[in-house]
C-alpha cells in the first residue's frame, strides 16, 4: 500500500520529474561530447558519437519511467482515455449498453437490498451473533393428540416435515433462564392478536398501535440503551408492579413531543393508565423485522389488559404447563458454542416436556428442542418472504445475464470490424495481453457507468417495491436501504459483468492472424466471417437468450394466470363501492351494555351521511374473519368445522348476500328478543340435508369448559354461500349471529357502509361523527373491500406484477439483441444479397432468406428453454392457484409471443435488405 502512495505520489509530479529526467540526459550528451573533443574529434562528430553511445533517447527516456513504477498507471489511464473517446464515438452503442446493464444491475441490486434486510441484516443491537432463538419440532402425527393443548401463536410445516413452532409454556421459560452456565440472559416475549391492535390515548387524543410483551430482562438480554428514560427492568415484570411501558422512538416524537419529554408521561392503553418509563432508540424495531411494536410492556401487564376481554389473557396461563404461547430467546456466554447449547438443553426440556404428557399418544409426539441462531432475530419474514425472494432474485439474475449477453453481442460486432485495427497493433509490437486488458478496460468502464445508473434505478424500485408490499399499510415497517452490504453487491456486479462480457469480445479482437488480415480483400474478409468462429458464438449468445426470455415469460404467464383466477373466483357478494373501518369501543374503557347501544347509534349516525345507501357491522371482515366456537344442532356435539360471523341489522343486504329463504337480521333483533340465526348453504346441506333449516334450533356454547349454554337460537335465513376467511379457503359451514344477543360480547367491530361513489370520499365524515360521539374510540384500518380482497393476496398481485414487468424487459433486451445480430448480419452479407439479387432473386425470396436464420435461432433456443421452463415451474409450484406449473396455455402463450416478437425484429433488416441495389452492392465491392 505504501509503495502504492509513492507511485501516485511521484505522479502527480511528473512534469518536474520529466524534466530533470531530460536535464539529465542533456547533461549526460554534453559531457560525453566534451570528453570525444578533447580526444582531438571534431565538434561535430563529438556529438553523433556521444548521442551513438548513448543510444536511443527515448527507448532510454521509456526504460527510465520503467524503473519509477508508474507504467501501469500510465497506461491505465491511457486505456481511460481511449476508452472515452471510444464511447465517445459511438454514443448509440454507448447508450444501449450503458441502459441495459443499468437495469440488470438496477433489478438485481434492488431485489437483493430486500433479501439483505430480510435474510441477511442482523438485529440493530450489539453483538447480534451471541444470540439465539429457542424452538422446536415434532414428528408427524396421525392422532392430532399432543402436549401442546392449548396454544397461542403460530406453527408451521406440513404432515412430512411435521410441526415447528416457537412459542413455549411459561414453566419451561424458568427452565431455561437457569442454564447460568450457557445463558447470560434468557428472556421472553409475546404478541397476541389482542396486542397487534391497542388503543393509545395520549392528552385526550385516540390512536392505534402494536404492542409487544417483555419479560423484565428483555431489554437487558438485548443490550439496548434507551434513547431517554430507562428501559423496563425485572422489578416492572411483576405482579402488582407501577404499570410502565416503553415506546418506540418515531411514536414518542410523534405524540409525546420528543423523546426528551416521553418519560414520566401518562398513555392510557386499552384504557389502564400506564407511565412512560423509556423510549427505545431510533433504529430499534424489537426482535421481528416485520412487526415494530409501538409500546412495549411489562410481561405481567398481560393479566390487567386481559381482564378487560373476554378472551384475555388469564392469570393461571402462568402456570398451564400445557398452554403454548411464550417466545424466548437467549443471550450466550462467551465461549460457549450453539451446538454446545444444543447438547445442553435439548436433553433437559425432553425431560421436562415428557412430564407433561398424560397419555401413550402424547408421548409418540413429543416436541424436541432446536436453538437457533438469533442474530437476524424471528424468522416470521423469512419463512414468508425467503422462496418468493429468490424467486424474483433468479429471474432479475436472467435480466441481468440477457443484459450481458445483449452487450457482448454487440461487442462481438464492434470486434469482428477492428480485426485490421487489431492486427496493425500487434505488428507494431503491441502484445495480446495489452490489447485484452485495453478493451477490458473499455468493458468494465460501460459496466461501471452501468452500475452507477443502475444505484438510481434501485432507488427507485426500492421504494416502488416498498409500496407493493405495504400494499396501503401505513404501519408497514420492513425497509430496504442502500448500506454497505447493497453497494458492495453493485460494485460486484459492475466489476463481474464488465469482465464477462468483455473477455470474450476482447480475445475475439485480439486472435487475429496478423498477416492474412493486414492483405484481407474484402472477399477474404467475408470469407473469414462465415466461419464457424465467427458466427457460432454470437447464434448460440442469441439462442440462450431466446431460451432465457421463454422461461421468464412462461415465469409470467403462471403467475399472472394465477392472480387472474384468483381475481375471478366467486366471492358471493359485490365487493364495489363498500367503505371498512374498525371500532373497538371496549379497549376504550365501554362495557358490555354500553358498546351494543353506542355502535347501534353510530351506525344510525352513518346511514344519514349524504351518499351512503346501507350500513352494518361484523366482528371482522369476510376476507380476515375467522371465529370458531362451538356451535352445533340440539342433542349433538358441536361441530368444529362450523364457523360463527357475529353481524348487524342488514349486514347481508349491505354485503348484497343474496337470500335464498327467510330473512335478513333485522333492527328488532336486540337483547330482548328471541334469539336468532342466518345459516349459509354448505351449513344447511352439511346439517339438514333436503330438510327445511327454517325454523331449527341451533346451540352455542361458551369457550370454557363445563359452563352453561352460552346461546339457544332459532335459524331464520338461509344465505347463499359467501367468501369467509380467506380468498382461497374453501367456504365452511357458517353462521352469521346478531352481535348485539348476549353472547359472545360485542367488542371489536367492522363498520361496512355502501355508498354510491368512491368510498373513501366519505372517511371524514365517518371520522367526525365518531369524534363526536366518543373521542377515546379511533377509527383505523381504513380500507375499501376492494383493498381488503387485494391485501388478501398481495404476493399474487406482486408476484403476476413484476414478472410481468420483467418478462417484458427480458424479451425487449433480446429483440434488441435480435434485430442487432441480424443486422449486422445484413451489414456484412450486402455484397452477397446484391449478387443474388443480381441474378435474379427476389425481394419476397431475400425477405424469407434473413428470417429463416431469425427462425432457425428463435427455434433453437425454444427447443433450449422448454425444458428449463418445465423444471423451474415445479419450484414455484405451491406460488401458484388454480393450475400446475406445465399449464399449457402459459407455455403457448410465452412461445408465440417470443416467436412474433423474433420475426417482428427480424422482419425490419431483412425488409432493408430486399432493397438493397444490386448495382451499387456490386460497385462496393
Amino acid at each position: 500500500m505504501h509503495s502504492f502512495f509513492r507511485k501516485v505520489y511521484w505522479l502527480t509530479r511528473r512534469s518536474s520529474r520529466e524534466a530533470d529526467l531530460r536535464a539529465e540526459l542533456q547533461f549526460h550528451l554534453e559531457e560525453e561530447a566534451e570528453e570525444r573533443a578533447a580526444q582531438g574529434l571534431p565538434d561535430q562528430q563529438a556529438r553523433r558519437a556521444a548521442r551513438r553511445d548513448l543510444g536511443n533517447l527515448t527507448l532510454v527516456q521509456e526504460n527510465t519511467r520503467a524503473v519509477w513504477g508508474w507504467t501501469a498507471l500510465e497506461q491505465f489511464g491511457q486505456d481511460l482515455r481511449y476508452a472515452f473517446r471510444n464511447m465517445a464515438a459511438n454514443r448509440l452503442f454507448t447508450f444501449v449498453a450503458v441502459v441495459s446493464l443499468a437495469l440488470g444491475i438496477g433489478a438485481n441490486t434492488a431485489i437483493y437490498s430486500f433479501m439483505d434486510a430480510i435474510l441477511v441484516r442482523g438485529l440493530p443491537v450489539p453483538d447480534p451473533e451471541s444470540l439465539v432463538v429457542l424452538t422446536w419440532h415434532a414428528a408427524p402425527s396421525n392422532h392430532g393428540e399432543t402436549v401442546m393443548q392449548r396454544m397461542s401463536g403460530s406453527t408451521w410445516g406440513d404432515a412430512k416435515s411435521g410441526e415447528f413452532t416457537d412459542i413455549f409454556p411459561f414453566p419451561a421459560f424458568a427452565l431455561f433462564r437457569h442454564n447460568d452456565a450457557l445463558f447470560s440472559t434468557v428472556f421472553g416475549y409475546h404478541q397476541s392478536w389482542l396486542t397487534r391492535s391497542l388503543n393509545l390515548v395520549v392528552k385526550g387524543q385516540a390512536g392505534i398501535g402494536s404492542g409487544v410483551f417483555v419479560t423484565g430482562d428483555y431489554f437487558g438480554g438485548l443490550a439496548v440503551a434507551p434513547a431517554a428514560g430507562r428501559p423496563i427492568g425485572p422489578d416492572d415484570d411483576r405482579v402488582g408492579a407501577p404499570p410502565v411501558v416503553m415506546v418506540s422512538y418515531a411514536f414518542s416524537e410523534q405524540r409525546l413531543g420528543g423523546a426528551a419529554n416521553a418519560p414520566g408521561q401518562s398513555i392510557l392503553i386499552n384504557n389502564r393508565t400506564f407511565t412512560v418509563a423509556g423510549v427505545t432508540p431510533p433504529e430499534f424495531f424489537g426482535i421481528d423485522p416485520n412487526a415494530a411494536p409501538t409500546v412495549y410492556l411489562p410481561m405481567h401487564a398481560n393479566e390487567v389488559l386481559g381482564a378487560s376481554n373476554q378472551f384475555g389473557f388469564r392469570p393461571e396461563a402462568y402456570l398451564d404447563r400445557n398452554y403454548y404461547w411464550l417466545q424466548i430467546m437467549g443471550r450466550l456466554r462467551p465461549g460457549v458454542s450453539l451446538e454446545q447449547a444444543q447438547a445442553t438443553l435439548a436433553p433437559a426440556f425432553h425431560a421436562w416436556v415428557a412430564a407433561t404428557a398424560t397419555n401413550d399418544a402424547m408421548r409418540a409426539h413429543l416436541p424436541e428442542l432446536q436453538v437457533k441462531p438469533g442474530a437476524g432475530g424471528l424468522s416470521t419474514l423469512r419463512r414468508k418472504y425467503s422462496k418468493p425472494l429468490f424467486v424474483l432474485m433468479t429471474m432479475v439474475a436472467l435480466i441481468l445475464a440477457l443484459a450481458c449477453a445483449n452487450v457482448a453481442n454487440l461487442l462481438l460486432a464492434r470486434a469482428t470490424a477492428r480485426h485490421r485495427e487489431m492486427a496493425l497493433r500487434l505488428s507494431m509490437g503491441a502484445g495480446r495481453s495489452r490489447l485484452v486488458r485495453q478493451l477490458l478496460t473499455e468493458s468494465v468502464l460501460l459496466a461501471s457507468l452501468g452500475g452507477v445508473l443502475g444505484l438510481l434505478f434501485a432507488i427507485w424500485g426500492m421504494r416502488a417495491l416498498t409500496l407493493l408490499l405495504a400494499n396501503g399499510r401505513a404501519n408497514y415497517t420492513l425497509r430496504a436501504e442502500l448500506n454497505g452490504h447493497v453497494l458492495g453487491v453493485a460494485l460486484g456486479l459492475s466489476l463481474v459483468t464488465g469482465v464477462l462480457f468483455g473477455l470474450a469480445p476482447a480475445l475475439e479482437a485480439t486472435g487475429v492472424d496478423v498477416m492474412p488480415a493486414l492483405k484481407a480483400t474484402r472477399a477474404g474478409e467475408r470469407a473469414a466471417r462465415r466461419s464457424l468462429w465467427r458466427t457460432t458464438p454470437r447464434r448460440l449468445l442469441m439462442a440462450g437468450q431466446i431460451a432465457i426470455s421463454l422461461l421468464m415469460l412462461v415465469g409470467a404467464g403462471l403467475f399472472v394466470r394465477t392472480l387472474s383466477n384468483l381475481q375471478s373466483i366467486e366471492l358471493g357478494f359485490t365487493r364495489e363501492n363498500i367503505l371498512l373501518f374498525q371500532l373497538d369501543a371496549r379497549k376504550a374503557g365501554h362495557k358490555d351494555a354500553e358498546i351494543a347501544g353506542l355502535y347501534g347509534d353510530l351506525r344510525n349516525r352513518f346511514s344519514t351521511i349524504p351518499g351512503v345507501r346501507s350500513v352494518s357491522l361484523s366482528e371482522d371482515s369476510l376476507v380476515q374473519a375467522g371465529t370458531g366456537l362451538p356451535i352445533g344442532l340440539p342433542g349433538q356435539p358441536p361441530d368444529g368445522n362450523n364457523r360463527i360471523l357475529c353481524v348487524g341489522p342488514a349486514f347481508l343486504t349491505t354485503m348484497q348476500i343474496p337470500i335464498l329463504a327467510g330473512r335478513d337480521l333485522q333492527e328488532s333483533d336486540g337483547p330482548v328478543s328471541p334469539a336468532v340465526a342466518i345459516v349459509n348453504q354448505v351449513f344447511a346441506k352439511t346439517n339438514f340435508g333436503d330438510r327445511n333449516p327454517l325454523g331449527q334450533r341451533l346451540i352455542l356454547r361458551k369457550a370454557g369448559p363445563g359452563e352453561p349454554v352460552g346461546r339457544d337460537m332459532e335459524i331464520v335465513g338461509v344465505a347463499r354461500n359467501a367468501l369467509y376467511g380467506g380468498i382461497t379457503r374453501k367456504i365452511p359451514p357458517l353462521v352469521y349471529l346478531p352481535y348485539n344477543q348476549g353472547y359472545p360480547q360485542p367488542g371489536q367491530m367492522v363498520f361496512a357502509l355502501r355508498t354510491a361513489g368512491d368510498p373513501l370520499r366519505y372517511v371524514n365524515s365517518v371520522r367526525e361523527i365518531v369524534r363526536q360521539a366518543d373521542a377515546r374510540v379511533p377509527v383505523s384500518e381504513i380500507r375499501t373491500q376492494t383493498q381488503d380482497i387485494d391485501r388478501s393476496i398481495n404476493q399474487e398481485i406482486l408476484f403476476a406484477r413484476l414478472c410481468t414487468g420483467f418478462a417484458i424487459l427480458a424479451l425487449a433486451i433480446a429483440c434488441v439483441g435480435l434485430y442487432g445480430t441480424v443486422s449486422y448480419n445484413v451489414a456484412r452479407r450486402t455484397a452477397e444479397i446484391g449478387i443474388r439479387m443480381a441474378l435474379g432473386a427476389q425481394r419476397g425470396l431475400v425477405v424469407r432468406m434473413i428470417l429463416r436464420d431469425v427462425l432457425l435461432i428463435s427455434v433453437t433456443g425454444l427447443v433450449a428453454g422448454l425444458p428449463v421452463a418445465l423444471a423451474a415451474g415445479k419450484f414455484v409450484e405451491s406460488l401458484l392457484y388454480g393450475l400446475k406449473p406445465n399449464d399449457p396455455l402459459a407455455l403457448a402463450v410465452a412461445a408465440l409471443s417470443l416467436l412474433v416478437a423474433a420475426v417482428a425484429a427480424g422482419y425490419v433488416p431483412a425488409r432493408k435488405a430486399a432493397r438493397i441495389d444490386p448495382m451499387t452492392a456490386l460497385r462496393n465491392e
